[in-house]
């Protein structure tokens, strides 16, 4: 699986970080931060995007450089195309006017230029920083399932991808008392997918489902885009716990993870921990 674009850049995963001051903080610095964001013509362009079901792209920069003009031409030239579905706005990240979205992409460290896809639900769908193509910003329109698997990765959730013919409201219960269940609530998430969907044929493609079959089949997501276990949907609560929790307590060979070693919040483990399963970081086997 392409890990649902979550692997360009790590920027993703910081995309929906609240903006939150220290609790110290005065009322009045967080009324100030507030209308900070409400005014933020960048934001502003988020909420617009949104209410029309767009896409909204952002070109984050710094300094009016070489590389800064040649990857608007390419950000300019790709958004025009997309019009249809996407609409764009330029980010000078040292404009104090755009701090309140400088800080809430975390973006003010970040190598520049910088594009940004943001999906209408409010997920990161593509992070391409300092140099890119027109094909690469293309690719950051996707499915509505794959954006609502991304919104619910980078808020830290498991997905719970349940792919079947629509209409059978009995499948898939386990799945379903897991999310009630209070010690998972807030941490799971059911994504439904109907294999009959032609917009979300090459997702399903890419995860490796049969989709000539009736029978519905649960693939567990987890951050930042792991396909961590396969379910059949007649699967209890009881045997999704297992194994989830068996997946989280051993290593992988070697202390990689899944396509490309994610591991941990910053990509790697401590010295004496490995990595396991669901990127978790355990410690080292002898």
């Amino acid at each position: 699986m392409k890990r649902i674009n979550l692997q360009t850049y790590r920027i993703v995963v910081l995309a929906f970080a609240a903006i939150c001051l220290a609790p110290t903080a005065s009322m009045q610095a967080q009324e100030r931060s507030a209308s900070q964001l409400a005014t933020s013509p960048a934001v502003a362009a988020m909420q617009q995007a949104a209410s029309e079901g767009k896409y909204l792209f952002v070109y984050f920069w710094k300094q009016n450089d070489e590389q800064t003009q040649s990857m608007r031409g390419v950000f300019n030239q790709a958004t025009g195309q997309m019009a249809d579905v996407a609409q764009a706005i330029s980010v000078q990240i040292s404009d104090s006017t755009n701090a309140a979205i400088v800080k809430q992409f975390g973006v003010s460290r970040a190598p520049m230029p910088l594009a940004l896809a943001i999906a209408p639900n409010g997920a990161v769908t593509q992070g391409l920083p300092i140099k890119f193509s027109e094909q690469q910003l293309r690719e950051a329109i996707v499915s509505p399932a794959t954006a609502t698997c991304m919104k619910a990765m980078q808020d830290r959730k498991l997905v719970l991808l349940c792919v079947k013919h629509q209409g059978d409201v009995n499948a898939f219960p386990g799945a379903h008392e897991l999310t009630r269940d209070e010690r998972f609530a807030a941490s799971t998430q059911i994504v439904n997918i109907d294999p009959n969907d032609a917009s979300e044929k090459t997702f399903l493609q890419s995860l490796k489902i049969d989709l000539s079959t009736n029978k519905g089949v649960m693939i567990v997501l987890s951050p930042p885009g792991n396909p961590v276990a396969t379910f059949t949907e007649d699967a209890t609560k009881d045997q999704i716990v297992e194994r989830l929790t068996a997946a989280s307590s051993s290593c992988c060979p070697g202390g990689q993870c899944g396509p490309g070693g994610q591991c941990g919040p910053d990509g790697q483990c401590e010295p004496g921990q490995q990595c396991c399963p669901g990127g978790n970081c355990a410690p080292a086997t002898k």
